[in-house]
């Protein structure tokens, strides 16, 4: 009986080191860039977001770090507030970047059109580097948060335009999500840099 238990013990010791070399060669291959790229840093619309971050000269790296977090690259995605698109524009938002950009006959529901919405979006990006003096942790909160709430929070904490502290944004969700695009865009940079000139 006892001869039978340790053949047995025996007999697994192959299984597990196949399935101990499975495990450590499929951790190696996750964290290669290629499946970094394949599952998920995918970059999806890859023209249209060089085309209108060039146009309006934003990062485009920041840019499909927006998309990613708002949409999960979704085109017809709309938040409990009402946000649409791939960018996750407010109607009202749309209605203003249309009226600045001479953008005829607009409508609320043409957000949902990929291209559109990447063109304003990236827009909307400019504009907030602008407005806030090219700080990107200051102008992803106002993207997150509002751009009120943020001169408002500015106002309350004395923060400057040199403002550099993450944790000290007051809400959780815009704090998680200035993280997370930051940590994004800098992932896709590393991931898409060498490649960028044949977009």
């Amino acid at each position: 009986m006892k001869k039978r238990q340790k053949g047995k013990r025996s007999g697994c010791l192959p299984f597990l080191l196949v399935l101990l070399v499975l495990c450590v060669a499929g951790y190696f291959f996750w964290h290669t860039d290629y499946a970094q790229k394949r599952f998920v840093y995918t970059w999806p619309y890859a023209a249209e977001i060089h085309k209108y971050s060039a146009q309006y000269r934003v990062d485009p790296f920041l840019a499909v770090a927006v998309i990613k977090n708002e949409s999960g690259f979704k085109p017809d995605a709309e938040s409990k507030t009402g946000a649409l698109g791939l960018m996750q524009i407010m109607p009202e938002t749309g209605a203003w970047i249309a009226k600045s950009t001479d953008f005829p006959n607009f409508k609320a529901k043409m957000l949902i059109l990929p291209e559109l919405n990447i063109k304003f979006g990236c827009w909307y990006l400019k504009e907030l580097e602008e407005e806030f003096s090219s700080n990107e942790i200051l102008m992803l909160a106002a993207y997150n948060a509002g751009r009120g709430t943020v001169k408002n929070w500015m106002k309350e904490y004395g923060w400057g335009f040199d403002f550099g502290d993450i944790s000290a944004i007051p809400f959780d969700d815009t704090r998680n999500y200035v993280r997370k695009v930051l940590n994004d865009r800098d992932s896709y940079e590393h991931l898409y840099k060498n490649s960028f000139k044949d977009f």
